[in-house]
């Protein structure tokens, strides 16, 4: 599956494209796998959003725009066209779904076309029309009652089951971001929830094996996922980021967005000291006739503390509530340009009462060392993706036709069943 176009031969390495959409930024990676495992970015380019709000699209021509820019960027610095990319989703319909199945065999060696058929199960029971299946993944499987089997295949017995985990998105949002590509005359190869791709850029072996939650505090949206046994098992997301807290600072100082974002950069801080109160931060004016004022850090500290605070207790909250606050480990890693703030990882760590570090990009060759840190974590991460073993249930873009039709496990009289039965375990 060649991603590109141009003179290259049939024997070179293929390459790919990725395109990271986000609310701040839009970036291109272009970038093949060298001798082992080494992937390295031939091509890269980003340019400030516009038409994008939470991974959604809200302004066709503006977001189109901001698209091409990016991607002439990084075809320019790769010397060739692409023509297709995989595209990350940040939206605030990322859900995650567990289903568990289980089904009969002949007592016999469990084989693929076993394992295809519990999985195929699982897919038939997964019914939301409204939502499109970015990712399934075989959490774990279970073999005549015996649990934490990681690969059946070889094992005898007579009743194997899987517990899979399906992230979706809303399709209508997906429609939109999918037509905006198509428009800069590009062809999407797959689409990976954004905190999954961050992962893969940040994590370490221990931590994705001993269990690990990562948040991305991105521009528009703050997203997590929880990893655990080298695999995905859970996502959500908080429909606030850097934007919002930039807003509460032009707000709370009565100061221009603009210059509530410098501030921000500048004096941001979700950790208090004893000379805030003293400190002044100069505040340019809302108007023409107003003058310019100062207003004490301690002011601005609380803005950014109090949004910083709020998000982290809301994610507390839904991993709480979904019953996976002892599987995610006790390890947090922070990524997305909101992670940057001072004070943000002691923060974080009063909060959820884990350790917590950032996390920057690593296992890459050739990245611009301004493109190095925590907010292009995730256009790192669907780069190393593309040239990762994949261990899901599907592959491809996703299905966005909104026309899923729930299967039933058996379908047909008491003979087809019967026949489909002996085809299977015979």
């Amino acid at each position: 599956m060649a991603l590109f176009s141009g003179a290259l031969g049939a024997q070179q390495p293929k390459i790919f494209a990725i395109l990271d959409i986000g609310s701040s930024k839009v970036v291109c990676f272009i970038g093949q796998q060298e001798a082992g495992t080494d992937v390295r970015i031939l091509g890269a380019g980003f340019h400030a959003s516009a038409g994008l709000k939470a991974g959604a699209v809200i302004d066709m021509e503006a977001a189109e725009y901001t698209i091409r820019h990016a991607v002439e960027k990084a075809e320019r610095a790769a010397g060739f066209a692409i023509q297709s990319v995989i595209v990350n989703i940040s939206s605030r319909s990322l859900t995650s779904h567990h289903i568990n199945v289980e089904s009969k065999f002949s007592s016999a060696e469990i084989a693929d076309k076993n394992l295809r058929r519990v999985i195929e199960m699982a897919m038939a029971e997964f019914a939301e029309p409204d939502q499109a299946i970015l990712h399934a993944l075989p959490l774990n499987w279970t073999l005549d009652g015996e649990r934490g089997i990681r690969d059946p295949r070889g094992m005898y017995g007579s009743n194997l089951g899987v517990g899979m985990h399906f992230v979706t998105a809303n399709v209508g949002v997906l429609r939109n971001l999918s037509h905006c590509i198509e428009r800069c005359h590009l062809r999407i190869e797959g689409m990976v929830a954004s905190p999954y791709a961050a992962g893969e850029a940040v994590l370490v072996d221990d931590e994705l094996d001993l269990g690990v939650t990562l948040i991305d505090m991105g521009a528009g949206i703050t997203t997590a996922a929880v990893f655990r046994d080298r695999t995905l098992a859970f996502v959500a997301t908080v429909g606030v980021g850097g934007k919002n807290m930039t807003s509460d600072i032009a707000r709370g100082l009565t100061t221009p967005w603009e210059a509530a974002e410098r501030i921000k950069a500048i004096y941001g801080s979700a950790m208090e000291s004893q000379n805030d109160d003293s400190q002044m931060v100069p505040c340019p004016p809302m108007g023409a006739e107003d003058e310019l004022h100062h207003e004490p850090l301690s002011s601005l500290t609380g803005i950014v503390r109090s949004r910083i605070e709020e998000t982290f207790e809301i994610l507390r909250n839904r991993f709480n509530d979904a019953g996976i606050g002892d599987f995610a480990g006790r390890r947090i890693v922070l990524t997305g340009g909101a992670a940057q703030l001072t004070g943000a990882v002691p923060l974080a760590e009063h909060i959820f009462a884990k350790r917590v570090r950032i996390g920057a990009p690593h296992g890459l060759l050739g990245l611009p060392e301004t493109m190095v840190g925590p907010d292009f974590a995730v256009a790192a991460g669907l780069m190393k993706q593309v040239f990762q073993d994949k261990t899901e249930a599907i592959t491809g873009p996703p299905d966005l036709s909104g026309r899923r039709i729930r299967q039933r496990r058996y379908a047909g009289g008491s003979v087809l069943r019967s026949l489909r039965w002996f085809k299977d375990n015979f």
